[in-house]
């Protein structure tokens, strides 16, 4: 299904009333969340077109480390091939489309279950059983069908889109609010929380990126330290495909004392205070990092339907601090890991059951567009985003935020 500017796939007036100013226009409506058509738009020009995330370096160290991952029902396989590079292929045989592998582990090839169909790490078929009587067979025709990958700062992000453009350029201003200085690429995954949440992908980008929800859904986690009134958006700060908040608490950390436990990133030191603390920082589509002065949350939510999401959360640490917690050695670094994975889990299901709830109510019959409040205009930023590339929406202006006069949230 293609969306098209003549023929946008929800109402015209919906799409004037969100491309108003953020403090004047009203939320998409509510069958974006749920409508199988609107999904399927999403899917096409959304999932199957940009850069996603899928995982870090580190969960394939090794030549022949491999896992796998679904983006809107294409099964992808990420490996290291036997040159060290992390090459990403469909992982689906040439054959007569069966599955290769699952989950994740170390192979020196692919081998179908199925027929026996051999593949290199590089894709490139090695091995066809039995098939010499086979006419005007080449092996050279059915290799692995490739998902561009990037890596950026440790992360790796594929895209099924042959002729995507690379990934780096479109995050190239993150350092504007000094990414660089959180030491992204040096963290190293201990622990990862997987959910399969009853509720539209939307609902769960939208209550990441707005901190309107903090006094009420996390009154005894986040409010008491991390207060509403201390988060600001950063609608302005660039017009590439992604949007940051900032919870701006320095020295913000996970621990019970709120004191760090970890190695410190030492370029922290450099960060200016407007960043410090802890960001929020979203790239389109679904994709969201939370680094802190010693550690760091990353975010997969991807869709599984219009009425369901898969959520992964992940948790990196400092080298040290990761050596330790796999290695067992007792000792402050491995308890101050556990103290922090033991954090994060209460905060997590305070927004799963919330969006949950609202998969609920806006599936009522009764149910209308919303509007934003002065919490809200990155969420309006990305809500006309998804409008633009899935249904037909009118092309943002630059980023929007600026030239419509909403400023950064909290401190008005």
């Amino acid at each position: 299904m293609t969306a098209t500017k003549s023929a946008p796939l929800i109402s015209p007036e919906a799409l004037e009333a969100l491309s108003r100013p953020p403090l004047e226009a009203s939320t998409l409506p509510p069958e974006c969340y749920w409508s199988p058509q609107l999904y399927e738009a999403e899917a096409e020009q959304i999932f199957r077109k940009e850069w996603l995330c899928v995982g870090r370096v580190e969960d394939v160290p090794e030549p022949g480390d491999f896992f796998t991952a679904s983006i809107v029902g294409e099964p992808v396989v990420v490996v290291r091939d036997g040159d060290g590079e992390i090459r990403a292929h469909l992982n689906v045989c040439r054959h007569r489309g069966c599955q290769l592998v699952e989950g994740a582990g170390s192979v020196k090839s692919f081998r179908c279950p199925y027929h026996g169909w051999m593949y290199g790490l590089d894709g490139t078929l090695r091995g066809t059983p039995d098939f010499r009587e086979t006419r005007n067979f080449d092996k050279a025709d059915y290799p692995l069908h490739a998902v561009r990958t990037e890596i950026w700062e440790g992360f790796v992000m594929v895209n099924l889109d042959p002729d995507a453009t690379p990934y780096a350029p479109r995050v190239s201003e993150t350092t504007r609010w000094h990414s660089d200085k959180y030491g992204l690429a040096d963290f190293v995954t201990t622990h990862r929380w997987d959910y399969d949440l009853a509720c539209n992908w939307k609902i769960y980008v939208e209550n990441a990126m707005e901190e309107y929800h903090v006094p009420w859904v996390h009154a005894e986690t986040f409010q008491p330290v991390t207060p509403m009134k201390g988060w600001i958006e950063f609608p302005d700060i660039s017009e590439q495909p992604w949007i940051l908040m900032v919870g701006q608490f320095p020295g913000f950390t996970l621990s019970d004392s709120g004191d760090a436990l970890l190695p410190v990133t030492p370029t922290m030191a450099d960060c200016p205070p407007e960043f410090d603390g802890m960001p929020i920082w979203l790239s389109y589509p679904s994709f969201a990092v939370l680094p802190m002065l010693d550690c760091m949350l990353y975010y997969l939510m991807h869709p599984t339907g219009p009425e369901r999401m898969a959520l992964s959360i992940f948790l990196c640490v400092p080298p040290e601090a990761a050596a330790a917690y796999k290695d067992g050695v007792e000792g402050p670094l491995k308890a101050g890991v556990e103290e922090y994975a033991r954090n994060i889990p209460p905060f997590v299901a305070e927004d799963n059951k919330i969006a949950e709830m609202q998969q609920v109510g806006i599936r009522s019959h009764r149910a209308t567009a919303g509007r934003f409040s002065k919490h809200e205009g990155i969420m309006w930023r990305f809500d006309r985003w998804v409008a633009e590339k899935a249904y037909g929406g009118a092309p943002l202006n630059g980023n929007g935020a600026h030239a419509n006069g909403a400023g950064r949230n909290g401190a008005a």
